[in-house]
């Protein structure tokens, strides 16, 4: 009787000790079911994305070469000038570049991909420029130049003007960029199209003295031109390349500021080599 009651209460003890740990175990697992996986995450940029912009720029067009197409095509048509003072005329011909500092404001959309901490994407933005977008340079030569001719000699003179104005231009680029958490600096390189206004004038003449001693003639003609004439040309468009760097920074999930440098090169507007350098800033949204 004895040994049974002992038996008896082991197996209750070990009953209980047993229903103890289970349900510690069953708790543990329990806690540590209820706990979620730990995962790293970042900013993430990938997505459409869109906004304005501003800024300001250094533009340099260079006037030269459109002066002298001007004038060679003018004085070609002329068979008063020999060969040589045609030449001749031509290397008096000398312009300085317009130089302006213009202030832009435009928009920009794009698309962009993001693959750990690249990002790749494409990105076009138009531009208009609102004041300062070019000027106008007059040229003259510096003296009269004598051409002695058989049985005469011309005084010859020259000047002329040239204006270019640029008015607006878009780019499409490729963007490459890598993310540090809520800032992203990248570059961008691509195709350029610019549109603006070119004018140029052109006016040459001439005095003729008589230097034939034998004609039995003594005259001097007065100043007379032997050409007087402006062409402008309004909405040309030339076609170019433009590339920059940037850097992006996150202010909120969805809305980000920018800050960049672009380069613009359009080898003819019209004529005129467009060259250009901005530094602007913009604000965005990515969706």
């Amino acid at each position: 009787m004895a040994a049974r009651s002992t038996i008896t209460t082991g197996i209750a003890a070990l009953l209980a000790t047993l229903a103890i740990a289970g349900g510690a175990g069953a708790a543990d697992m329990a806690l540590r079911g209820s706990l979620p996986a730990y995962e790293e995450t970042g900013p993430n940029w990938s997505g459409v994305y869109g906004g304005i912009q501003g800024g300001i720029g250094s533009l340099n067009m260079d006037a030269q070469g459109m002066a002298r197409r001007e004038t060679e095509r003018l004085l070609n048509g002329l068979i008063y000038l020999d060969t040589t003072t045609h030449t001749s005329a031509l290397s008096y011909v000398n312009v300085d570049p317009i130089r302006s500092t213009p202030v832009m404001f435009g928009v920009f959309v794009g698309y962009q991909a993001q693959f750990e901490d690249a990002v790749i994407g494409v990105e076009f933005d138009y531009n208009r420029v609102a004041r300062g977008g070019g000027g106008t340079r007059n040229w003259a030569q510096p003296f009269n130049v004598m051409y002695v001719q058989t049985g005469f000699t011309d005084s010859f003179s020259q000047s002329g003007t040239v204006s270019a104005t640029l008015t607006d231009y878009f780019t499409a680029r490729v963007r490459a960029g890598w993310a540090y958490g809520r800032v992203m600096p990248y570059m961008t390189g691509g195709i350029a199209i610019a549109r603006g206004n070119t004018s140029v004038s052109y006016r040459a003449g001439i005095s003729r003295i008589d230097t034939d001693a034998g004609d039995g003639v003594d005259y001097t003609a007065g100043y007379s031109d032997l050409v007087n004439t402006s062409r402008t040309s309004n909405g040309v468009v030339g076609f170019g390349f433009a590339m920059g760097t940037g850097v992006e920074a996150l202010i909120s999930n969805n809305v980000f500021a920018r800050a960049e440098y672009q380069f613009l090169r359009i080898p003819s507007m019209g004529g005129v080599p467009v060259t250009l350098h901005t530094v602007r800033a913009g604000v965005g949204i990515k969706y």
